[in-house]
């Protein structure tokens, strides 16, 4: 705690006017019960929150270590006694699993770069353009995205079978753009309402035209916007399953999920290879969400505020 003394300070043709001083006394505020109980009851629901999160991780991870006489053991054996790393050497002896990498790399990769080209240009004219229906235009982008995709598979497998397409990029390239433009626009719309106008007024003061605007100034006040929907929009790619199963029927142009669900198994199901498998592809995303954690946050917190 500290306590307020007061000094009188004479001034020159002023009245004398009483200054404030704090001084320390050493104490400090008391906790009270209700607040330790109520502090300790948020952390106790925050960890069993995270554990819960992690668990299907975590058991992903030991299953993948475990030895395969463990893994059938009866009862389950929930620590293993040894770790192997055999299942890792199958994953990639097994199948071409270098190969089903480099396909979800190239196709997740282009279809996100494509899809905040296409995005962050139609949000930005949702947010500064005047015109009629801007709310129906939203709207309607929005409810695009809740369609079901086993609507769309026939009619795109038969455009892209009468085009050539099939066992190509293309084939999942195109419809995961489309597939995830939706919640890109809106991201970036909702980023690029709350910058300020001034930013764009002073381009146009110094010379540039809209395009020029947008592209020297606003994109790169917009990183956090623009790294937020990249990130939910390449995990959404990456672990797209029945697009990928349908127009891929070649081996070598099967993406990680489709290659993963169809590991081979003479006899047994291999859950030691599948979750090896399954742990090797979860970490480009968790690298890019680490990397970029903060970005993700400070764009996902946007407008929380108001």
């Amino acid at each position: 705690m500290s306590t307020i003394t007061s000094d009188v300070e004479p001034a020159r043709g002023s009245p004398v006017v009483p200054r404030r001083r704090a001084v320390h006394t050493g104490a400090r505020p008391k906790k009270t019960v209700w607040y330790r109980a109520r502090f300790g009851l948020f952390n106790a629901s925050a960890l069993i929150l995270g554990l819960y999160a992690l668990f299907p991780v975590l058991w992903i991870f030991v299953t993948s270590i475990k030895p395969q006489s463990q893994l059938t053991a009866q009862p389950i054996v929930l620590i293993p006694t040894s770790i192997t790393g055999a299942s890792y050497k199958t994953a990639f002896s097994q199948a071409p699993f270098g190969r089903f990498y480099l396909n979800s790399l190239i196709v997740s990769l282009s279809a996100t770069v494509l899809c905040l080209v296409l995005g962050s240009i139609a949000g930005y004219a949702i947010a500064r353009l005047r015109f009629r229906y801007k709310k129906v235009v939203l709207v309607g982008i929005l409810a695009f995205s809740f369609f079901p995709q086993i609507t769309s598979v026939v009619p795109l497998f038969s455009i892209f079978k009468s085009l050539g397409l099939l066992n190509t990029y293309w084939a999942l390239i195109i419809p995961y753009t489309f597939m995830t433009l939706p919640i890109c626009v809106w991201l970036m719309n909702a980023y690029l309402q709350d910058l300020p106008r001034e930013l764009e007024e002073a381009g146009v003061m110094d010379g540039l035209s809209r395009f020029g605007t947008f592209y020297r100034i606003v994109l790169r006040v917009a990183i956090p916007g623009i790294v937020t929907a990249a990130l939910i929009v390449f995990a959404t790619d990456w672990n797209e399953f029945l697009y990928a199963l349908t127009f891929m029927t070649n081996l070598n142009m099967r993406t990680l999920p489709v290659g993963i669900a169809l590991y081979p198994g003479q006899y047994t199901f291999p859950w030691g290879v599948i979750s090896a498998a399954t742990v090797l592809a979860l970490v480009p995303v968790a690298l890019a969400v680490s990397v970029f954690q903060r970005r993700l946050i400070s764009g996902l917190t946007l407008g929380a505020v108001k």
